[in-house]
């Protein structure tokens, strides 16, 4: 039985990130601040990166093991353009600030490249040729912006009793707080923003779309 192009991309996409995700746990686990399994589990879960990769995999595979329905969650156009915005701001941030702090080698390279660059490049294809013929309510974008607010939150509370900061930018053993919540409110700016694009071209998209329908 053969795939559609669409459900071709929906398992690709599953299995890179997939498999990215667990080559980069287990560099964790092999690396050399390893603490122990449960240690290294939280500190993999601590990043932004990893916890939108996994939302990539569980939505893809949503979309992939059942039938296309608007009235369900997964396949909704408002969630696949929430998952593009969150996956997309990963690598926008990656390359515009982190990628000039390491250089990863091996299969470390292919690890990053898949959660930063892989996932956030085929997430954004697939976006623009299914989910963005559908319309988007703006009134959902708000829920959107809970989510990496959260993490923000969260990673500084936990950061301020652990000693752990995932990004240099939230790191308050080396900045203020005032800096770390103005980055974060930066990065919010980006997601606001994009949001409202995303959901606009959708919108505009949808529209030219039913209007040539006679």
């Amino acid at each position: 039985m053969s795939l559609s192009p669409k459900k071709f991309l929906q398992l690709f996409i599953v299995v890179i990130v997939f498999l990215s995700l667990i080559i980069q746990f287990f560099l964790m686990l092999q690396g050399p601040a390893y603490k122990g399994f449960l240690d290294t589990l939280v500190r993999f879960v601590s990043y932004f990166t990893i916890l939108s990769n996994t939302l990539v995999v569980i939505y893809f595979l949503n979309l992939l093991l059942k039938n296309d329905s608007t009235g369900k969650f997964w396949q909704k156009a408002e969630t696949g353009t929430a998952i593009t915005v969150y996956i997309s701001v990963v690598g926008i941030v990656y390359h515009t600030v982190l990628s000039q702090l390491h250089h990863p080698v091996g299969l470390a390279f292919w690890a990053d490249h898949g959660l930063h660059s892989f996932s956030p490049l085929l997430t954004f294809l697939y976006w623009t040729f299914f989910t963005s013929k559908r319309m988007v309510q703006y009134k959902t974008i708000p829920y959107w912006l809970i989510y990496p607010a959260a993490y923000f939150m969260y990673t500084v509370f936990r950061g301020s009793l652990s000693g752990f900061y995932p990004y240099p930018f939230l790191d308050l053993n080396k900045i203020s707080f005032a800096q770390a919540l103005g980055n974060s409110l930066i990065v919010l700016l980006v997601f606001s923003i994009l949001s409202i694009s995303l959901s606009f071209i959708a919108n505009k998209r949808f529209q030219y779309l039913n209007s040539n329908i006679i």
